[in-house]
């Protein structure tokens, strides 16, 4: 039975979601529960950091306490059982985050801004106090620019969840009632409102644009920027530096051909008689004797002599099979046996400390041995990527060792003759370290990272030695710069006002009470017969109508930012008969579709095709 995605996503799920949304207030304070990670990744796209893997582990925790009491940590738990929830929180959290980028669900900089504002942890005794959250977000080792992009993303998983419980519906086992709903219309006669138009009807002045900048000035912070020098050693620039000896894939070669010979394996089956069976050795030796003559002289297999006289009971019900060997496996009196059989030969009687044993060699297996045109490549690479490793493992503990001893960047840049790369100011979107990818944004601009201090990174096939030089803290920026942002945010401000004046007629005008005003971008429309699928209206609106009972009012605000006011009337459900064949199409889109991607929402939908890369996780 298929689940209704209004029960998925009120389940254990939702609570991924609900505690990511609450960020802002949850995060702060949180413990940590030693988890680290390095090397970072991405998940279809969506870069992880550490303060991601900070997050995903606090959730992670969180969840497990309401689970199990405020006393359980994630050190109760194996290393690989811990590091693989957190592992999968990321991947869940990314690509939630990815979905709602696809959908364009994205909020602007300035709407994260203005949650922030709002939230009463900055507020002071004159509202917001920005003071308090630069030194908050400080002191949780962010920078102002990563807290903002953090409340961006949680908004935007808001837009997303919101989205998805707004077209949520319960899911019967019926087909027949499914189907019903999918088809059920209504007539919707609504208000709209069109944001846009509004906002450019609307008048401002220099004047008023300066004054909303003097009330309003953490709107208009520049981005927090640094600069940098670094060096950066590379596993691909190494490579170029190997030189291959004369004669190297002729050596090689020769090695290759005698570890293949040494790596053929032999599998053999034995009969066994054990001495102390026996009173005393001799009567043990002409027991196998007479087996050997027996099965030499074709009166009985050698599979038929094992299972009825084989004294090794381990073996005898499989024919006395032994497994395989490559020489070394089995006691020497064996192998140097066994490297003189051919296949399906019987031996002669083989005697050991406790026992007389007959073998068959059951099983030959040579290995491929390519020839030296098909090896010479493969040889190559291995050679260059193990030099290539070794060399730039020489120099990164050589430099390494020197910044211990408190050189400076281009004298360690002289010592293996590279030359030293300068970013320039840069903000943390921007900021770019030629020839090494494998960091994050997020480590350049942390808080603990010191003016002339060389900090080193070490990626899985690269290493930067790197060194802030230059820092600049977010500043606001002069009127002149944004002049213009100001006057919009006025004419913003005075359409939001628009709207909440005419939010006390919308519902009058919409019951026919009141004449709706003539002013750009107001429109009133009604449409006949719309499914609940329909491409008539936005689809969160005309979700939230089919959730209203008829008659009743709706007011929503569309994605795109536009307002509505909707009234639904003359619900038709068909019935069966009126659905004749189209309920066979349904069944096929309930198996197909909905199996598909309402089960297992986040597991099997979301996460399907994916492209994941998560490396260099490590539990402390």
């Amino acid at each position: 039975m298929l689940d209704s995605l209004r029960n998925f996503l009120s389940g254990k799920r939702v609570i991924v979601i609900a505690i990511l949304l609450a960020i802002p207030f949850v995060f702060f304070g949180s413990t940590s529960f030693g988890t680290t990670f390095k090397g970072f990744g991405t998940v279809n796209g969506e870069p992880v950091s550490q303060m991601d893997v900070n997050l995903a582990t606090s959730q992670v925790g969180q969840r497990l306490q309401s689970m199990y009491g405020e006393e359980f940590s994630l050190d109760d738990l194996d290393e690989e059982v811990s590091v693989g929830l957190i592992k999968n929180e990321i991947i869940n959290q990314k690509t939630l985050l990815s979905h709602a980028r696809e959908l364009g669900l994205i909020v602007s900089e300035k709407k994260a801004k203005q949650e922030i504002i709002n939230l009463e942890m900055f507020q002071g005794d004159n509202g917001f106090d920005q003071t308090l959250f630069e030194s908050s977000v400080r002191a949780n080792g962010w920078t102002p620019d990563e807290y903002i992009n953090l409340v961006r993303e949680s908004v935007s998983l808001d837009k997303l969840v919101s989205a998805m419980g707004a077209t949520a519906f319960p899911i019967d086992d019926d087909i027949a009632s499914l189907a019903a709903m999918l088809e059920t219309s209504r007539d919707i006669n609504f208000i709209k409102i069109d944001k846009a138009i509004v906002v450019e009807s609307q008048k401002a002045s220099l004047e008023e644009g300066q004054e909303f900048y003097n009330n309003n000035p953490f709107l208009f912070l520049s981005k927090e920027q640094r600069d940098f020098s670094y060096l950066v050693l590379t596993y691909d620039a190494y490579k170029k530096q190997v030189q291959v000896p004369e004669g190297y894939i002729d050596e090689a070669y020769a090695d290759y051909i005698s570890n293949a010979e040494g790596q053929l394996q032999n599998r053999i089956s034995h009969l066994m008689i054990e001495k102390f069976n026996y009173d005393n050795d001799g009567q043990a030796r002409e027991k196998i004797d007479s087996l050997l003559t027996s099965i030499e002289s074709n009166k009985i297999s050698f599979e038929e002599a094992v299972s009825a006289s084989s004294e090794d009971l381990a073996s005898k019900d499989v024919s006395g099979d032994l497994g395989m060997s490559s020489g070394d496996a089995f006691p020497v009196e064996f192998e140097d046996v066994i490297a003189t059989m051919q296949l399906n030969a019987i031996s002669s009687v083989i005697e050991l400390e406790d026992s007389f044993h007959i073998l068959k060699l059951t099983e030959v297996i040579k290995p491929e041995i390519k020839s030296k045109s098909e090896m010479a490549k493969t040889i190559l690479d291995e050679l260059v990527d193990a030099e290539a490793l070794a060399l730039m493992q020489d120099d990164f503990l050589k430099l390494e060792s020197l910044v211990l001893e408190g050189v400076s960047l281009n004298e360690l840049a002289n010592s293996i003759n590279v030359s030293v790369g300068v970013t320039g100011l840069q903000n943390i979107n921007d900021i770019a370290l030629n020839g090494f990818t494998e960091f994050n944004a997020s480590d350049l601009f942390d808080v603990a990272m010191l003016a002339n201090k060389i900090e080193i990174f070490e990626g899985e096939e690269s290493y930067a030695f790197v060194m802030m030089t230059q820092a600049i803290d977010p500043a606001v920026l002069p009127l002149v710069d944004v002049a213009d942002l100001a006057i919009k945010e006025v004419r913003v401000a005075k359409a939001n006002k628009v709207l909440e004046e005419f939010s006390m007629d919308a519902e009058s005008i919409i019951a026919g009470e009141k004449v709706l005003p003539s002013e750009p971008g107001f429109s009133q429309e009604s449409f006949k017969g719309v499914k609940r699928f329909s491409s008539l209206l936005p689809s969160e609106i005309i979700n939230a109508t089919f959730e209203s009972s008829i008659g009743s009012i709706v007011n929503n605000e569309a994605f795109n930012g536009d307002r509505y006011w909707a009234k639904s009337s003359n619900e038709v459900i068909p019935s069966v008969d009126q659905l004749g064949d189209s309920l066979e199409q349904y069944k096929a889109f309930y198996n197909e579709t909905l199996g598909q991607q309402f089960s297992g929402f986040i597991d099997r939908s979301f996460k399907q095709g994916q492209k994941v890369r998560l490396e260099n996780f490590v539990a402390n």
